[in-house]
């Protein structure tokens, strides 16, 4: 079972998964608002396999992990700052990241960019956080809820510790006085 986190702490979550507040569709993911420009790290070990602009949420890195893709959007930009304008402001085609590529793989904690403001359907600097089973999953398709899914996945791990500890503390005992052996 792979490590998963939370990027920064869950009391920085500011809109979450499926939220309806101040739109026309479901929310697609869960928005964390730490202050721009801060490092985001990775949620969990994978191989980034895109970096690409989108008109609604800025720069999106992609990081596939097993059969999961990650999109962390709205990044900031290394040349232009939180409210890079993408292809207007890169015009050669470069992108936001200047130290990350697709094939570079993150272990979790690794830098995955910055928090920024880039894309028409930001409303500040925030990271907003996406889960689903394909490339585009950030953009369309189906998406889970990425904060359930870690919850889910820390508790899951922490059980397993627990359950590990308490069959170490168990002394075997005699089946007939009940005696430790």
């Amino acid at each position: 079972m792979a490590n998963w986190q939370h990027p920064f702490p869950k009391d920085t979550i500011t809109s979450k998964f499926g939220t309806m507040v101040r739109r026309t569709s479901p929310h697609r993911g869960t928005d964390y608002a730490p202050g721009p420009k801060e490092l985001i790290p990775a949620v969990t070990d994978g191989e980034c396999v895109d970096v690409t602009w989108s008109n609604c949420l800025g720069w999106v890195m992609i990081q596939k992990a097993g059969k999961h893709y990650i999109g962390y959007c709205h990044l900031s930009c290394a040349k232009h700052g939180i409210d890079c304008k993408g292809p207007v402001d890169h015009p050669d085609g470069s992108t936001c990241m200047v130290r990350l590529k697709p094939g570079d793989y993150l272990k979790m904690g690794d830098p995955a960019g910055r928090v920024g403001n880039t894309g028409r359907c930001s409303r500040g600097a925030h990271l907003h956080l996406t889960l689903g089973t394909s490339k585009n999953s950030p953009f369309r398709g189906v998406v889970y809820d990425i904060a359930k899914f870690i919850d889910r996945q820390t508790n899951g791990i922490q059980r397993q510790k627990e359950t590990r500890k308490e069959k170490a503390k168990k002394v075997v005992s005699c089946p007939t006085c009940k005696r430790p052996l």
